[in-house]
């Protein structure tokens, strides 16, 4: 999957830029890939029982790709902090309480992600459309770090 991406984005932008870094693909629904790319949504976050990507394998210099549930890659953001949380430790209250602007979401969002044990909040720096392009990706993964 890669060697795909990486082929596909040569022909849009400055790659070694991207081989520089360690890159990531995001899966994103609406409306909050939308709100992302108008820029209001300027938090991603990524909630989780257990400790899965992103939560402690992306820091500020990474890359993001960011891809349409089941469509193509349309973007790519660089980051301007990660922070993340052990929700045994700190209150998923606190962090809507804190972010909950930024990050875009509703209540219902919430109610599900209140049994989550880990949180990694991603604050985007700067967001740029790409011509959209398919992969071909497999299996029901949300956030795949691309290169370790």
């Amino acid at each position: 999957m890669y060697d795909e991406i990486i082929k596909n984005l040569e022909k849009q932008i400055n790659i070694e830029i991207i081989k520089k870094s360690r890159l990531h693909l995001g899966i994103f629904t609406e409306p909050c890939l939308t709100y992302m790319i108008n820029g209001e949504k300027t938090i991603e976050s990524r909630f989780s029982k257990n400790k899965i990507a992103p939560y402690n394998q992306i820091s500020k210099n990474d890359i993001v790709l960011v891809k349409k549930s089941g469509g193509d890659i349309i973007a790519y953001f660089t980051i301007k902090e990660v922070l993340f949380f052990d929700l045994s430790k700190y209150s998923i209250n606190e962090i809507r309480n804190k972010y909950e602007k930024e990050l875009c979401v509703n209540d219902e969002f919430w109610k599900i992600k209140q049994n989550s044990n880990y949180a990694t909040l991603i604050k985007i720096d700067k967001i740029y459309n790409l011509k959209p392009f398919h992969i071909s990706k497999k299996g029901m993964q949300t956030w795949i770090v691309l290169n370790k």
